[in-house]
């Protein structure tokens, strides 16, 4: 009987233990679905994925940073933002979203903004071409 309740226990803490990783596999699950969904235009399906993904991962920059292109895609602005900054905030070094929110102050002209997030991103190892900085530097110089 001490056996039988050994082994139930023991069993019962394996798959406690488990559930973290299952998790971590579940949200990698939803957001390439997400991705998918994003590719494919379906950027409301999309952004209901990684908010799926983000209740299993709430802090995972990746998948707000993903939530926020899709939102940039859509032309939510301002929304996409917020979540690049969210994302800067959980992880500094995410250079995707410094890239991402420097496209969005280039789209609202806010040249010296984009400058700076773009090169923020290249110097994280985000591709980044530097003609591309270069131009948003001479755009940045005309607008003062």
């Amino acid at each position: 009987m001490k056996r039988l309740t050994l082994l139930v226990l023991t069993a019962m803490l394996v798959s406690l233990l488990s559930l973290p990783l299952m998790a971590a596999e579940d949200a990698k699950t939803i957001v390439n679905r997400g991705l998918e969904l994003c590719n494919a235009g379906k950027f409301d399906q999309a952004i209901q994925e990684f908010d799926m993904a983000l209740k299993l991962k709430p802090n995972d920059a990746a998948i707000i940073t993903y939530r926020g292109v899709a939102k940039y895609a859509k032309g939510q602005n301002d929304a996409a933002l917020q979540d690049f900054e969210q994302a800067i905030k959980l992880d500094p070094k995410h250079g995707k979203a410094y890239y991402q929110r420097g496209m969005i102050y280039e789209k609202k002209e806010n040249y010296e903004k984009a400058v700076a997030d773009i090169k923020q991103a290249k110097s994280l190892g985000y591709g980044v071409e530097t003609d591309w900085i270069k131009n948003l530097e001479r755009k940045a110089a005309a607008k003062k």
